[in-house]
C-alpha cells in the first residue's frame, strides 16, 4: 500500500477426491496517522465444483470484529453474518478464495466470503479479470499466469492494496 509492506496472505489449496479446501490467513497493518491491523482467517470447501460451506473471522487491533459462517442445505446456502441470516437459492460455483489457485476463465460472478456478497467478475484482457460495485466502478483487478494468480490490485478506502505472489 502506497509503496510499503503492509501484511501478508498465506493461502493453501488440497483437492482430494474432488474435493477442494482452501484456507487462507491474511495480516494487515497500517501505520498512517494511526495503527490499523487487520486479519482475516477464512475457510472454504467446495466439492465437485459446488460450495459446501466457508467460514471466516475479521479481527482489527486484536478483537474478534465480525464472523460469517454459511453452508449448503437442501440446495440453498445459509448464511449467518455477525447474527444476521440470509438465504441465497443459488448453485455458487466461484468464490474469493478460489481467486488465488483457479483463475475465472468461465465465471460470471463470485461469492465474496468476507462480507458475504455475489459480485460480477468479468474479463477485461488476456488473464485479467476485474470486479465491479453496485455501481458499476472497478474494485478489483486479477492477473494470472498459467491458472495461478500473480498479481492483484485492491481498492479499500484507507488506498489501493496491490497483492504480490510470492513463491517459497
Amino acid at each position: 500500500m502506497l509503496g510499503a509492506n503492509v501484511g501478508e496472505l498465506a493461502v493453501a489449496q488440497t483437492n482430494i477426491n474432488g474435493i477442494i479446501n482452501i484456507e487462507a490467513i491474511t495480516e494487515v497493518k497500517v501505520n498512517l496517522f494511526f495503527s490499523y491491523c487487520i486479519k482475516y482467517v477464512q475457510n472454504t470447501v467446495y466439492n465437485q465444483g459446488v460450495l459446501q460451506n466457508a467460514h471466516v473471522e475479521t479481527y482489527k487491533n486484536g478483537k474478534l470484529n465480525s464472523t460469517m459462517c454459511m453452508k449448503l442445505q437442501k440446495g440453498a446456502y445459509l448464511i449467518v453474518a455477525n447474527g444476521d441470516t440470509t438465504i441465497i437459492n443459488d448453485s455458487i460455483t466461484y468464490s474469493g478464495n478460489l481467486l488465488y489457485f483457479n483463475e475465472p476463465n468461465e465465471a460470471k460472478s463470485i461469492f465474496k466470503e468476507r462480507n458475504a456478497e455475489m459480485r460480477l467478475i468479468s474479463p477485461v484482457s488476456e488473464h485479467t479479470y476485474i470486479i465491479k460495485d453496485e455501481k458499476n466502478r472497478e474494485m478489483n483487478r486479477y492477473f494470472y499466469e498459467e491458472g495461478i494468480l500473480q498479481y492483484a490490485t485492491l481498492q479499500y478506502v484507507l488506498g489501493n492494496v496491490e497483492l504480490k505472489r510470492v513463491k517459497e
